[in-house]
């Protein structure tokens, strides 16, 4: 009978196994480990593994003492060590180490990891002295473990025990079977580069030796090399140096396992070349050849992890038992800190190879020609939790072609159109292989313009509790170079002349990412192009089912993204978009200014999630991209609005449900989530900086008006519209009587809003609503409090109007068709609300007329009088 289970261990044991041996099995034996010792021998003939390995670490008198217990129960015992030489025993105990997570458990840093060969060699060569001492007292018998020696274990136990060598000889093969380590798996190293003449070719043979004496440095890689040689230097004496260089790796006996030469075909001038076809060939021999990954390098990579085979072995294993699929299945990838969080050099396991028959899918070979197929096999197996980076697994791209990285790249750019879409469709593939049971993950990306670049902010977006079961970029696209080097140097304490863009997105990166175990992404235009070309970088660097778009200067609740991801489970294939509560602050303090901003209803859209379901049956047609979810869609944000937003989210909410509704069959619609809050600070500055704010706005947002002329209609002239109606008076008049109508026109257009009672006292509700203090008294404010900031409402919304008739004049063709039209901000979802607008504007209207014929009419008769 034989016991061969290892004990469970706390972290803090694994760590004392590696470093101090000695003090942790005296301890254990001390305390409990002699009886479990007796217990075991008195069930069991043998006993083998766990606390057993570590006896010879304790003191001779307690292995007497061990001895005389035993002897006292009626057992009769014997110690027996497995001896062969520390290197064998250190490639063992790591490969030990790697398939059972020991690393993991042990919670070992990345330096300890880095270490790990050295400190398990320290402790075997104290092990190895300890037994030859032992074996020396005649305590201990020594079996070598070598393959010629092992047959004749049985025969030198039956000496030992009343065992017979038949019986010996099949306990061996039961303990052999479970506790022998698998064969390692190989690693498939694929290199392809240009050689060069005899006066280049020592700098590329001297890169690619560098780059396989950095994969060697992992003592427990097994791999094998494919390179690629150009057509026109597959003959050379250069390519012969090369791959004799390479050759004389390979051994039954070293790390190399096998190397095998392809040829690429010849180069069209015309063309580019297609980088992505060779990788596709290469990836193939080496699965064929017995690869259980494959990644693609070249001689301008140096690997700067010199255990990066056990962390992407580790990976596959937690592939495997996970997913409870075979080993090979995934795509982890390097850490490539040339262009972090960037799935560059991707590990693609050999389970691709039989799900696809290669690198690219076979309907796909034409669509892949240098550009995102590595970021198109990540996105194969991000549906699956099986494309994680390897934050330890890092190397640096010296040459590449990556934008931004201080080279020029090497080649001419081709991308592949549409990946992002039809990736979905090859992803079935791979679903019918995993496990039914096995769900999978969303894909739920954040995007961030920022232009302001305020760490406050992006850290509490950036640190965002992630729903179990989501996958989540957070992207945040910086639309102010100079703000993103002064951040950068803030952060890195260096000043940031010389300082590249590059440099900085990784400074910043590497920050946000330090926050919490979230994986963000930065990237910084070259200028400031505005917030839809920003969003849309966003949009364009996501591969996610659904997009959540956020504003840089809110502050969102812990849970934002666990609201939305219980919304994003519950609902149906219609629901395009999920409109989220932007919420601006309340409080008994309140600054007039910022309470004239929500008695303006220039906020109502913002905080529409809260009253969507009373206001509308099907949801609300639009949201501000402060806080609004969607689908992944092909439509992207218009550059016609302007760079500081105004207009572009309604555009863009419209186009996209309209498309669905085209392409699917359906009736594309957003609804309301209340719980995805976030606040909203009030824009900073004085009441002139509001309305330059509001007046940016509406020179954009009167786009709409000629882009949807559905929800287009006719209104009586608001009140810089009757000005620009009476600019002829001038030639009559006097500038300064003109001029004195716009105080009159001001005062009228307010009392006509304060005239409504109903909705005076709706909009001074605003002030209460939408807070913890909702609807309390103890937000209430005098009526000259309330009155005053009607009437700066109504200013807001007078600089307001008179920026989108600016917009009319000056950006619009044709803006005679626009004037006196007004744009349903209800898309037609709240009955009798252009109705209602346009009766207030013809009360107003009536006033304004009333005013200039009263003026006309005191004019007409002083003119009258003087004659």
């Amino acid at each position: 009978k034989i016991h061969r289970k290892f004990p469970r261990l706390t972290p803090d044991q694994y760590c004392k196994f590696l470093r101090g041996p000695k003090e942790v099995i005296l301890a254990w034996f001390t305390e409990s480990g002699l009886q479990e010792i007796i217990k075991l021998a008195t069930q069991y003939d043998i006993i083998c593994d766990g606390w057993i390995a570590l006896l010879p670490f304790l003191p001779l008198a307690e292995i007497d003492r061990l001895e005389k217990e035993a002897r006292n129960s009626g057992i009769h015992l014997k110690l027996v060590a497995s001896t062969r030489d520390v290197e064998s025993a250190v490639k063992s105990e790591l490969h030990h180490w790697v398939i059972h997570g020991l690393e993991e458990k042990a919670a070992l840093e990345t330096t300890e990891r880095a270490c790990l060969e050295d400190s398990l060699r320290a402790r075997a060569e104290k092990h190895q002295h300890r037994v030859e001492k032992l074996h020396s007292l005649g305590r201990v018998w020594c079996l070598p473990l070598e393959d010629n020696l092992q047959d004749s274990w049985s025969k030198v136990l039956t000496t030992l025990s009343r065992f017979t060598e038949e019986q010996w000889s099949t306990a061996f093969r039961m303990v052999g079977k479970c506790n022998a380590n698998p064969p390692l798996p190989v690693e498939g190293v694929l290199l392809t580069c240009r050689i060069g003449n005899c006066n280049e070719s020592p700098k590329t043979i001297v890169s690619i030796k560098k780059l396989l004496d950095q994969i060697e440095s992992d003592a427990l890689c097994h791999y094998l090399v494919v390179l690629a040689i150009d057509a026109d230097e597959d003959t050379t004496d250069a390519a012969k140096l090369l791959c004799n260089e390479i050759k004389s790796r390979e051994g039954p006996k070293k790390q190399l396992k096998s190397f095998h030469v392809i040829t690429n075909p010849p180069k069209d001038p015309a063309k580019p070349f297609a980088i992505c076809s060779v990788w596709d060939k290469m990836a193939t021999v080496a699965w064929e050849n017995g690869a259980d990954w494959a990644v693609l390098l070249g001689d301008d990579i140096e690997i700067k992890c010199s255990h990066h085979y056990r962390a992407v072995y580790r990976t596959f294993l937690d592939f495997a038992e996970r997913l409870q699929v075979p080993f090979g299945f995934g795509c982890p990838w390097f850490n490539d800190i040339t262009f972090p969080g960037f799935p560059t050099f991707p590990c693609v396991g050999k389970t691709h190879y039989e799900l696809y028959g290669g690198l690219i899918p076979e309907q796909r070979r034409t669509n892949f020609i240098n550009q995102d197929l590595d970021p198109y096999l990540n996105r194969l197996y991000t549906k699956f939790m099986a494309a994680p980076c390897i934050p330890e697994a890092k190397l640096i791209n010296i040459a590449g072609g990556n934008i931004g990285n201080g080279h020029e790249t090497r080649y001419e750019r081709v991308v592949a159109q549409g990946w992002k879409d039809f990736v979905n469709e090859d992803i079935k593939s791979i679903r019918k292989y995993i496990p039914n049971d096995r769900a999978e993950a969303i894909l739920l990306d954040v995007v961030v313009p920022s232009y302001r670049v305020r760490l406050d902010y992006l850290e509490s977006i950036c640190s965002l509790e992630v729903p179990a079961g989501f996958q989540t970029l957070f992207i945040i696209i910086i639309d102010n170079p100079d703000a993103l080097l002064f951040r950068a140097a803030t952060i890195s304490k260096q000043y940031h002349d010389g300082m590249s863009i590059n440099d900085a997105e990784q400074i910043l990166e590497e920050y946000l990412s330090s926050l919490s175990c979230n994986t963000v992404r930065v990237r910084c235009n070259e200028s400031n192009l505005g917030a839809s070309v920003s969003r849309n970088r966003g949009l364009d660097e996501s591969t996610a089912e659904f997009i959540l778009n956020l504003d840089d200067d809110l502050i969102p609740q812990d849970d934002l993204l666990i609201k939305y991801g219980e919304q994003i489970q519950e609902i149906d294939d219609n629901v395009v978009g999920l409109v989220g509560l932007v919420q601006f602050p309340r409080s008994p303090t309140l600054p007039l200014k910022h309470a004239a901003v929500l008695m303006s209803y220039l906020t109502f859209m913002f905080e529409i999630a809260e009253t969507a379901d009373a206001l509308y049956s099907r949801g609300p047609a639009w949201g501000v991209t402060a806080n609004i979810l969607f689908r992944r869609t092909r439509v992207r944000f218009d550059k016609v609005y302007a760079k500081t937003g105004g207009g572009e989210d309604v555009d863009f909410a419209l186009r996209v449900a309209l498309e669905h509704s085209r392409n699917e069959n359906g009736n594309g619609r957003l609804i309301a989530v209340p719980e995805a809050s976030v606040l909203h600070p009030f824009w900073p500055g004085s009441v002139l900086a509001l309305m330059s704010h509001f007046f940016n706005w509406a020179i954009g947002d009167g786009a709409l008006l000629k882009r949807f002329p559905q929800h287009r209609y006719f209104s009586f002239p608001n009140l810089p519209e009757t000005l620009l109606f009476l600019l002829p008076l001038l030639f009559w008049v006097a500038p300064w009587k003109f001029l004195k109508l716009i105080p009159r026109f001001i005062i009228a257009d307010f009392v006509v809003d304060f005239s409504n009672q109903s909705e005076y006292r709706n909009r001074c509700r605003l002030l209460q609503s939408g807070s913890a203090h909702r609807n309390t008294k103890e937000l209430e404010r005098s009526q000259i409090f309330y009155l005053a900031a009607h009437f700066l409402a109504n200013l807001y919304v007078i600089v307001l109007e008179c920026g989108r008739l600016l917009g009319h004049l000056f950006k619009r063709k044709s803006p005679w068709q626009v004037i006196c039209r007004r744009f349903d901000w209800h898309c037609g979802n709240l009955k009798n609300a252009p109705r209602n607008f346009r009766m207030r504007e013809a009360c107003k209207f009536g006033l304004f007329v009333g005013i200039v014929m009263f003026e006309f009419m005191i004019d007409w008769k002083a003119m009258s009088q003087s004659w």
